[in-house]
């Protein structure tokens, strides 16, 4: 006798997100996080004050962005720069935040899941056999 967990219908949404990721998808996940976390903080540029010192303003704001984008390059192929800065990016972002639980959440916690996601790339490429 087979017992049925999940119906039908929630199976079949369910059962791919289950199955093992191939080795692209665990290459390109970081890569895309990182993006994605990048232009997040990149939103926040947009808060610069009006006026003349408004370039300057942007630009303070834009440093993590720029930033952000140069350890992408750097990790685009040693995905353990990526896991490397992005853990020491959040470990000290936790630190200087600490008192503030909601910054933490918004702003370390990507920063963590991304530095996961290129460690898993690194490991899977580790364990990848040589061409």
């Amino acid at each position: 006798m087979k017992l049925n967990v999940l119906p039908r219908e929630m199976a079949n949404f369910v059962t791919p997100f289950l199955l093992p990721m191939g080795p692209t998808a665990i290459r390109w996940s970081p890569r895309i996080a990182a993006l994605l976390f990048t232009v997040f903080i990149g939103l926040f540029a947009f808060d610069a004050d009006e006026g003349e010192a408004r370039r300057m303003d942007l630009l303070m704001h834009l440093l993590p962005t720029l930033f952000c984008a140069g350890v992408i390059a750097l990790a685009w192929t040693r995905e353990w720069i990526g896991m490397l800065v992005f853990l020491l990016l959040a470990a000290t972002y936790i630190w200087w935040a600490r008192d503030h639980v909601q910054w933490i959440l918004a702003i370390a916690l990507p920063m963590l899941v991304v530095a996961g996601l290129y460690g898993w790339a690194w490991m899977q490429r580790q364990r990848a056999p040589v061409r």
